[in-house]
């Protein structure tokens, strides 16, 4: 056993904070951790120290802090949520729930919804929500509608418009899609209030994975979504849970789907299962980062590689990977390489991780904005700040520059000539964001990752919790913050 740094942590038996040992044993990566009352555990985090170290080479950011704190510190982290003074980075996604209600009763349900009407929060308590994000939230603000199923309200547009008016950026809302693939009018009402983007849970391409999650078959649903956005112009990210035995091997068929809806769909977004709210007791279903990784160029068959995914737009090298590539014939030409480094930028990553939301998300533009700010965005918002003469498609099938690889591939029936001009092009809609994001849970717990968390929750009396915190419960099921709040 090699240590190679302390971790504080939590008990998942008593939530008290221990101490950690993060050790390398056998080329892997785990977090050994202690509780007087209740013993040892031990948590895997990374099949592979020479990739878990790779992360940490090819991750740089700043920081800006939240505009105001609103709580003291107190009892210390993770305790005084609020945000408190001694948390270290601004709010790249601000989630607001406005409701406790789902229309289903997933076995996976990180928030344990129930049905009980009289727990939604008024329009005022809304309100208030809305302004603490503008009042903490450094310019552009950034908001997911979530809950709960959001779309068992039948004042969301409402809710939407409120929060256009009262100057939010960018708002996407969280569903699973029941009621937007059943109601058309409904869906027109929301799309008019201004919604931004749709983030559509999105397990697999077989209903045998939703029949194991729901209950029911759910692809029909799931496909009438992606219409309805589709033509109203409004960008969908697809969000699956991920789980052993349940929908792991279907990670490939995913973003093949995805491929095939592009521009429709903006982006697929995993989210290996972390045991918080109602989950199965059964912890071999978890999934760690490369795992995922590894199933992808598997089941891509190598046109997505391992190395293609690089540290996401997040506080922490190990919250999350994210590759950006073009789809052009059916195939993939991924921009993104470990092997280029770290970005330098002197935008922190929060301002970063916000405009590549609101850049590569939304929906088609009706009044599209000159072409060069979209491959600049899609260019400076990865790991390859360079020009385009330098980029280099590696670890896809042709491993050359990519101005090469433009001036000979043709796409959507058109020769290109190899020039910026193309590239901008095939980049405006042709492209497809592949991103995951590894939620703590109390066994995988370090304070570091939630100290610079950039996920916050917005509570009802006004104030940001981080969302591995909000959602954080012992081995029992008790929530540190999300019953209180």
């Amino acid at each position: 056993m090699e240590p190679i740094e302390k971790v504080q942590s939590l008990c998942p038996e008593c939530l008290a904070k221990i101490e950690g040992t993060k050790y390398v044993e056998d080329g892997k990566v785990y977090i050994m951790k202690n509780c007087a009352e209740h013993g040892n555990f031990i948590t895997l985090v990374s099949e592979d120290i020479d990739h878990y170290r790779q992360m940490d080479e090819c991750f740089d950011v700043d920081r800006s802090k939240a505009r105001a704190p609103l709580t003291d510190t107190q009892r210390g982290c993770p305790y005084d949520c609020g945000l408190c003074p001694s948390h270290k980075q601004d709010t790249c996604l601000a989630v607001v729930e406005i409701t406790d209600r789902c229309n289903m009763k997933c076995t996976y349900c990180f928030a344990n919804s129930s049905m009980d009407e009289s727990l939604d929060p008024d329009m005022d308590t809304i309100r208030l929500m809305f302004e603490t994000v503008k009042k903490c939230q450094n310019e552009p603000t950034c908001i997911q509608i979530s809950g709960g199923e959001p779309t068992l309200r039948n004042d969301l547009p409402e809710i939407i418009r409120m929060g256009k008016e009262i100057g939010i950026s960018h708002i996407e809302l969280n569903t699973n899609g029941v009621r937007i693939s059943n109601d058309q009018e409904y869906f027109d009402k929301i799309a008019a209030a201004g919604i931004d983007a749709v983030y559509l849970g999105f397990d697999g391409v077989s209903d045998e994975v939703y029949m194991q999650r729901t209950g029911r078959k759910m692809l029909d649903v799931k496909t009438e979504v992606i219409n309805r956005c589709e033509k109203a112009g409004i960008g969908v990210v697809l969000v699956p849970l991920v789980a052993k035995g349940y929908n792991l091997h279907e990670v490939g068929k995913i973003i093949d789907f995805a491929a095939r809806r592009v521009p429709a769909v903006r982006g697929v977004h995993f989210q290996p299962v972390f045991h918080s709210g109602r989950s199965p007791s059964d912890m071999t279903d978890k999934v760690t980062i490369l795992e995922l990784l590894r199933e992808i160029e598997k089941q891509t068959e190598g046109q997505l590689k391992v190395s293609n995914f690089t540290p996401s737009l997040m506080p922490h090298a190990h919250c999350g990977a994210t590759c950006l590539t073009l789809i052009d014939n059916g195939g993939f030409l991924p921009l993104t390489n470990v092997s280029m480094g770290a970005v330098k930028s002197a935008s922190d990553v929060a301002s970063k991780t916000k405009k590549s939301i609101m850049g590569r998300w939304k929906g088609l533009e009706k009044d599209p904005k000159p072409a060069s700010s979209c491959g600049d965005l899609l260019i400076k918002g990865s790991c390859c700040e360079k020009p385009l003469s330098e980029l280099t498609v590696k670890g896809s099938c042709c491993e050359k520059p990519l101005i090469d690889v433009l001036s000979k591939n043709p796409g959507s029936g058109k020769d290109k000539t190899g020039g910026w001009a193309d590239f901008i092009e095939m980049s405006k809609n042709n492209y497809l964001t592949i991103s995951t994001m590894a939620f703590q849970d109390v066994w995988s717990y370090e304070q570091d990752r939630v100290e610079n968390c950039c996920i916050h929750v917005v509570t009802r009396d006004g104030r940001f919790i981080p969302f591995c915190n909000y959602n954080m419960t012992d081995c029992n099921g008790n929530f540190l913050y999300r019953d209180a709040a």
